[in-house]
């Protein structure tokens, strides 16, 4: 019984450092704004629930909300669960965070904000019986897990979930200083745009690799997070037994980026290379990967379940993941892929259409969008300008759209119009202006 009692008085002398350290500390001042709407988060009396990748910013989307919510210091209690410090706690701790608060401030009511809290086993109950006796609570998580069916059957509906994920291109501008409006496709700002496009295309948006300015050490960062995604998010995490077998997997989809597989074709690809996988492993592989956050699915648009499950395509979250792949530049793969992720972090659910023609991507199910590095061949741009011709007309719609790196043309054809618009215009306004 005392070592029990030693150690939860131990437990609690870290809590009360650790309180009052950042109370002391404050809220950091270099804080960046990200495009969300947080007024339903700052008024809600439920759990606020924030997942996403490693390092796209939830802490700092906490700290945002701390400013937002105007809290003295004295009321705040941030714990981050993968401080080396709380290595030793464990689930029969949680109680041990309001004790040690009593102890510090007995007459106020603290606001929590705990960082990775998914670390820790049962946390979901103890945020419960938290939002129950009418704290506020705001918590965070490197996995998709974290509101897995039975986080959220425990919860009991108590929580809002707010998704932060990497920056997308409006908001790498803002992080470069780059202010811009619709008219800079006539003025000269645009070519500045535009180089500022090919590193947010070859390093993505993560946002301490956004700010970093030596290429080398963007590398060695994007390595890293890889790392950590691939072992701690996805491996340790699903116990996936063939490391390698798995590694493969994601390197044929990035190689493929764009391109319709079946789960059987992948399953005889890997045959071929002489492993024996099983098409429910491959499946399982690709669920893993999309709840750690390292790939985003698309869709088949198909009426039939059986149609749209029978293939699908797969985008890398973060173009910088795709540095771990690619030996040689290509453009056009990491093109698409910086659409499909900036259409993602919009909240779109990403569909193709695919029959005998093929439509990239789908605002709705009738405004097409292709996506294409180079339209300098005639045989290119002709075939990309008469697949939109004919899924407009057979969707009974009059726009469509077609993204290149850095061309600009209206084609309008039988009351049909498709704008050819540079992708990064598309990313920053929708629509020419």
């Amino acid at each position: 019984m005392k070592m029990n009692t030693l150690g939860e008085q131990s437990m609690k002398t870290v809590l009360k450092t650790l309180i009052l350290r950042f109370q002391e500390s404050g809220i950091p001042d270099d804080l960046l704004p990200r495009e969300l709407n947080l007024a339903p988060f700052l008024e809600t009396r439920n759990a606020v629930v924030i997942t996403g990748p490693r390092r796209a910013g939830k802490t700092y989307l906490m700290f945002q909300i701390m400013n937002e919510l105007k809290l003295p210091m004295a009321e705040i209690i941030y714990l981050n669960f993968e401080d080396n410090i709380l290595v030793d706690f464990t689930s029969r701790n949680f109680e041990d965070i309001l004790t040690a608060y009593k102890e510090l401030y007995p007459t106020k009511k603290p606001v929590l904000f705990l960082d990775e809290i998914h670390n820790i086993p049962r946390w979901e109950l103890f945020v419960r019986k938290l939002v129950d006796n009418r704290y506020r609570v705001f918590v965070t998580g490197s996995n998709a897990r974290l509101l897995s069916k039975e986080y959220a059957t425990h919860l009991g509906g108590r929580y809002l979930e707010a998704n932060v994920f990497p920056l997308n291109f409006r908001e790498f501008l803002k992080f470069k200083n780059e202010k811009v409006n619709p008219n800079i496709l006539y003025s000269e700002q645009r070519f500045h745009v535009l180089s500022l496009f090919e590193e947010y295309v070859n390093f993505g948006g993560f946002p301490e690799i956004t700010l970093a300015r030596d290429p080398v050490l963007k590398t060695k960062l994007i390595d890293a997070y890889y790392k950590t995604a691939f072992f701690r998010d996805i491996v340790e995490r699903f116990k996936i037994k063939d490391e390698t077998l798995f590694e493969i997997v994601l390197k044929k989809t990035a190689e493929n980026i764009g391109q319709p597989f079946s789960f059987r074709s992948i399953k005889n690809k890997l045959q071929a290379l002489g492993y024996s996988v099983s098409v429910k492993t491959i499946i399982n592989y690709f669920e893993y990967a999309v709840q750690g956050f390292l790939l985003i699915p698309s869709n088949l648009l198909r009426e039939s379940v059986i149609s749209r499950e029978k293939e699908r395509k797969m985008y890398f979250i973060d173009n910088g993941y795709l540095q771990t792949f690619y030996i040689s530049e290509n453009l056009g793969k990491k093109l698409e892929n910086t659409v499909a992720n900036n259409l993602f972090f919009r909240g779109k659910s990403l569909r193709y259409f695919r029959n005998s023609l093929e439509i990239d991507f789908l605002l709705g199910d009738t405004i097409p969008l292709q996506v294409s590095y180079d339209i300098t061949d005639t045989t290119t741009f002709e075939r990309e300008i008469q697949g939109l011709f004919r899924f407009l007309q057979h969707a009974g719609s009059k726009m469509g759209y077609l993204l290149t790196w850095n061309d600009l043309d209206t084609i309008q054809k039988e009351g049909i119009t498709i704008e050819v618009l540079p992708a990064w215009y598309f990313l920053l306004f929708g629509i020419k202006g």
